[in-house]
Order: C-alpha cells, then sequence, then structure tokens
C-alpha cells in the first residue's frame, strides 16, 4: 500500500490506544499465563482423580465377575469330585441356593445335562427366588417345567408356591451351553434367552467331566440389568457414566441407561444424550482397546474418557467423566479472577491514559501543529510552550531554534519559491520528467553599463526589477527558476499543472514591460525599452539537477535554451517581448501577437518564426 493512502489517526487517539493496549494486553498475558499454568495443574488433578475413579470401577466390576467365575468354579469342583452329585436334587438345590444368596449380583446357577434336563436357582428382580427345574422330553415336545417360588426371609427363606407347567426352553440348543460343552476353559456368553424367559445377561459356562465322561455344563449367570445396578451404586463422580461393551461396541450395561432405555450400541444412544455422544466420538477416533483422551463436547466441555480391558472376551470397561465435575468451581474462580484482572487493568489503564494525555499527547499535538506550520513555513506561529517532560521541552526549544533559522534562511531563498516545488510534492534526488512547459527569460537592458557607472548603487534598481518581475511571475502560477545576474528565468505547467501556460507566461511578460514603464527610467538612454523577454515553449526535462550533496529544481534542454536566445533576438529587433511560434500557438489565438518574421537562432537548423506583444496590444 502506498504510504499516501495509509489510514490516519489523531496523536491522541493513538496514544490512548497505544496505553490501552498495552495495560490490557500485559493483564491478558500474565491472566493467560496464570491461567494455563492454573488450568494445566488442574488438568493433572483431574486426570489423577479420573484415574483413580476409572480405576476403583474396574477393580470392583473385575471383582464382581471373578466371583462369577470362582462361583462357577465351586459347583464345577463339587460336581468334578462327587461330593454331590447332578443328580441328587436335595443337596444340588441347597448348594444353588446358598451360592446364589451369597451373591447378590449373580441373577442364576444353573447346570445343563446331557439329555437336554435344566436345573437352576433363579433370582428374580422382584427379590424372590425361583428353583427352576426342566424336563426332558422327545424333539418337538414341550418339556415338562417345575417352578418353586420362596420370598426370602431374615436368615432363612419361606416357601410361596410351586407352578407346574411346560416349557420351550432348550438347554442343549443355548449358545451358553454349546460353548461350555465344547471349551476346556470357562467361556463367556452374552444371551437374550434364559428358562425365565427374555433377560439379556452375561453367562459363564464350564464343562463339568467325572472320569472323562460329560456330565453336564454349568452355568452362571449376571442379568445385564442388575450389572448396570451395579454400576449405578459404584462410587463414581455425579454426571459422570461407566459402560461395559462387548465386541464390535455392543452396550453390556451402563450405570445411566438413556431416558430409563440402555441402548444395544454405543452409536445408538439418543442425541440428547451428549455424554454418550462425546464417548461414541471418542471411541470412532481411538479405535484401540485401551486409551486415555480428552474429548471436546459443547455442552459439558472437555470430558476425560477412559477405556480399559476387562479380563473376559476382549471387554472394554470406558469411564466418562466431564472435566467440570472436579473443576468446575476452579473454573467459576478462574472466570471471576479474569474479570478483577480487567477491571484492575482498565482502571490502571484510564489513569495511564489520563497521565499520557496531559504529559504527552496533548504537548505532541501541539508540537505537531507547530512543525505543520514550519513546512508551510509560516514561522512567525512558532511558538515555544513549556512542558513537564524535558525531552518534550527540549524539542519545543529547537523548534523555535529552528523556525528562527529558517526565518534568516528565507532571506536567501524566497518562500515564494519553495512553496511550488513543497506543494508539487518533489522528491529531494536527482531526476526529472520530459514536461511541455513555457520558458520566460526577462533581464534589464544595459545592466553592464550601469554597473560601471552606478557601482553598488545599482542594486536598489536590481532589486525593484527582480521584485516586480517575481510577483507578476507568480500572479500568473510561474515558478521562478533561477536569477541569472540581471535576468530572471521563469517556467509554467511545472511543478504544478497548468493547461494555459504559454497563455499565462505572456500575461507575466505584459505585466512586466508595464510594471517596469510604470516606473520612473533607470537611466534617459533606458526610457524607450525598460526590459527585454524571450518567452518559448517546447518539451523540456524538468526536475531536480545536479548531484546527490547539491540540487536544483530547474527545467534544460532545446526549449529552454530558445527562451534564452529570443532575449538577444528582441534586442536585435529593437522590441521589448519576443515569443516563439509554439508559445503563440498555446494561446489558442486568445493574445494579438505581431509577427516580426522569421529569424536565425544559434543551435537551429531552421530559421524560427517570432513574434512580439506591443505595448499598444494586450493579452485578450
Amino acid at each position: 500500500m502506498s504510504a499516501d493512502f495509509l489510514p490516519r489517526v489523531k496523536m491522541g487517539r493513538a496514544v490512548t490506544a497505544l496505553l490501552l493496549l498495552a495495560v490490557l494486553s500485559t493483564a491478558g498475558l500474565v491472566h493467560l499465563i496464570w491461567q494455563r499454568t492454573a488450568s494445566a495443574n488442574v488438568d493433572n488433578v483431574v486426570a489423577a482423580l479420573d484415574a483413580q475413579s476409572t480405576g476403583a470401577v474396574r477393580n470392583e466390576l473385575a471383582s464382581q465377575l471373578a466371583l462369577v467365575s470362582s462361583t462357577a468354579e465351586i459347583i464345577r469342583s463339587v460336581f468334578f469330585q462327587g461330593a454331590i452329585k447332578p443328580d441328587d436334587e436335595v443337596k444340588r438345590e441347597f448348594l444353588f441356593l446358598s451360592l446364589l444368596r451369597e451373591q447378590p449380583a449373580i441373577a442364576w446357577i444353573g447346570f445343563g445335562f446331557p439329555d437336554g434336563r435344566f436345573f437352576g436357582s433363579h433370582a428374580a428382580p422382584d427379590g424372590r427366588i425361583e428353583m427352576i427345574e426342566i424336563g426332558k422330553a422327545a424333539p418337538g415336545e414341550p418339556r415338562a417345567l417345575r417352578r418353586d417360588r420362596y420370598k426370602p426371609i431374615p436368615g432363612d427363606i419361606f416357601f410361596e408356591e410351586r407352578v407346574k407347567t411346560e416349557s420351550a426352553y432348550v438347554t442343549e440348543g443355548s449358545p451358553w451351553y454349546r460353548r461350555g460343552k465344547d471349551s476346556t476353559d470357562p467361556a463367556w456368553t452374552v444371551v437374550d434367552i434364559l428358562p425365565s424367559g427374555f433377560e439379556p445377561s452375561i453367562v459363564l459356562s464350564k464343562r463339568v467331566e467325572a472320569f472323562g465322561r460329560l456330565e453336564g455344563v454349568v452355568m452362571v449367570a449376571v442379568s445385564l440389568r442388575q450389572l448396570s445396578l451395579t454400576l449405578q451404586d459404584l462410587n463414581i463422580p455425579s454426571e459422570s457414566k461407566v459402560y461395559v461393551l462387548a465386541k464390535d461396541d455392543v452396550v453390556l450395561a451402563t450405570s445411566e441407561p438413556s431416558d430409563g432405555v440402555m441402548a444395544a450400541h454405543l452409536a445408538d444412544f439418543p442425541k440428547a444424550d451428549v455424554l454418550s455422544a462425546a464417548v461414541a466420538s471418542a471411541r470412532r477416533a481411538n479405535p484401540q482397546s485401551v486409551f486415555r483422551t480428552l474429548q471436546q463436547s459443547e455442552a459439558l466441555g472437555p470430558v476425560f474418557i477412559s477405556s480399559s480391558a476387562l479380563p473376559f472376551e476382549n471387554w472394554r470397561l470406558l469411564t466418562a467423566i466431564p472435566r467440570s465435575t472436579f473443576a468446575g468451581d476452579i473454573d467459576e474462580n478462574t472466570k471471576r479472577v479474569l474479570f478483577i484482572v480487567a477491571g484492575i487493568a482498565l482502571l490502571a489503564a484510564v489513569t495511564a491514559i489520563i497521565f499520557a494525555r496531559l504529559l504527552f499527547a496533548r504537548p505532541l499535538a501541539r508540537l505537531a501543529q507547530q512543525l505543520h506550520a514550519v513546512e508551510r513555513f509560516e514561522l512567525d506561529a512558532v511558538r515555544h510552550t513549556p512542558t513537564v517532560l524535558v525531552e518534550l521541552n527540549d524539542f519545543s526549544v529547537a523548534l523555535k531554534r529552528m523556525s528562527s533559522g529558517l526565518s534568516a534562511f528565507a532571506r536567501f531563498m524566497p518562500l515564494d519559491v519553495v512553496r511550488p516545488l513543497v506543494d508539487g510534492g518533489i522528491e529531494p534526488k536527482p531526476g526529472g520528467k520530459l514536461t511541455d512547459i513555457t520558458v520566460l527569460f526577462a533581464d534589464l537592458p544595459g545592466f553592464t553599463e550601469m554597473t560601471e557607472e552606478l557601482g553598488a548603487g545599482v542594486e536598489p534598481h536590481l532589486t525593484r526589477f527582480l521584485t516586480l518581475s517575481i510577483a507578476a511571475i507568480h500572479a500568473e502560477g510561474g515558478t521562478v527558476d533561477k536569477f541569472i545576474g540581471d535576468a530572471v528565468m521563469a517556467i509554467w505547467n511545472a511543478p504544478n499543472d497548468e493547461p494555459d501556460h504559454a497563455l499565462r507566461a505572456c500575461r507575466a511578460a505584459a505585466a512586466i514591460r508595464d510594471a517596469m514603464h510604470a516606473m520612473p527610467p533607470l537611466a534617459p538612454q533606458h526610457d524607450a525599452v525598460r526590459v527585454r523577454i524571450g518567452i518559448n515553449s517546447g518539451i523540456a526535462l524538468v526536475g531536480n539537477i545536479g548531484s546527490a550533496e547539491r540540487l536544483s529544481y530547474t527545467a534544460i534542454g532545446d526549449a529552454v535554451n530558445l527562451a534564452s536566445r529570443l532575449v538577444g533576438v528582441a534586442k536585435e529587433n529593437g522590441v521589448e517581448i519576443v515569443l516563439s511560434g509554439e508559445t503563440l500557438d498555446g494561446t489558442c489565438g486568445r493574445i494579438d501577437a505581431r509577427s516580426l518574421g522569421e529569424t536565425a537562432v544559434r543551435g537551429k537548423s531552421q530559421p524560427v518564426p517570432i513574434f512580439t506583444l506591443d505595448r499598444k496590444l494586450t493579452p485578450a
């Protein structure tokens, strides 16, 4: 962007803005550093608390699932050792009932026989205990079902009723039975249907052998509903969630179902459940089983999400704990501190601005005004204004001294010469450009003889001539180029654009001639011819001519040389003003000029048509 098009602001506003920016940015930077340090420390503390919470939940869940495994192993060992036969109904029922009552998290303890029979103890959702026995049957036939219901009482159970009916449950076709029968290791299975009907559960099954012969499969089941209740009872932070996932992110349990319903898949939770949405997003970004990440949520802010493996069938435990759970109060206090710091900073800024305007901005504004006065050469307007600040006071004193020096210097370089150059934006370096200009040379006839005759007394006459010449030139918008002895050189259409520059030069020449005739003659022999003027128009190189150390704003070229030589042509023809044909053409017929024919001019190969302005003829 050019410097001429840069935006401009007042000094007072700039100083005010800079001070305000400095104070507020310093306060903001201090607060930012403090906030980041505090936030990092808070994040570390929150991460540690989150890790402890996640570890506690994982250990508790693993402990409960380990009890399931140990319960199944107890039954398998009892049957394997022959301490109780699987067909011993009374002892078998006592064993299952005792173990079931000792483990509240277990929903089922059962045993499937190779011939299709099933016996098990079931902790019903209403708190009662059921003893269920399913008999064998031919393929396609219903199986006999016996259901004994018991109500727990302190230290014992109370028999309520026995129900005999039929069951369509096929033990040997159930997933837990098939996996347990075909595996020598404990097998975990997720099932939806159990002997009591639809009851999504995780089931641990173990093969039972006696002397190398399959006796059946023992099963221990934990209802997914009960597993979710177990997760809810764990000591997890408020507004947090725990998820137990199977393969392919199938949800086995969650500490807080959405709207009372547990989604079948992690991606199936409703959008309103923003915490589950954050967990699903983190899970997509981290496909590995074990990870720990900080997930951003628009509604909850940062959320710590941890995934750890459970020692059962590649199941995973996911915990989601919003950062605000631990750091909510800290963040609120941080915001309060921000407002307090901003208030203090604003107060400090206002105070600083007031003092800055009084001590700095206003004195600088006054100095700027005085500098503009110096630029306009209005030197009488420059005054020393004392200020409190030493540097600005010295600046004002130096400015006053500089204006006094320029006033003295102006006696050697007229201000009327300098102003057009400054206004025209002339840069102080060598260079120029070809410009169509009009050049005027004017001198005093017989100045050499007058100098010999009058000596130093000729100076008032020369000064009077130069003074009126400058006045006439400036009145027509011309620029005084230089003084050459008793002659003055002036140009038009540089540095300022003047389309009618030829006409202006002619009017100035006529004005100089008339002014000289309005005064008493310098000597009797110089009464008829008071001045000689040559005017020419054409292309010349105009600009700063010279070296880097010293420059002169002038015009050079053939057009200038011809104007200078036309002064001698005027003497040869006995007239006061001679102008070239190019100048006359430039006036567009707006002056009355008399032709003097053509004349040979040194440096020109062809004769030059010349014209004069008679005293009785004036520009139209």
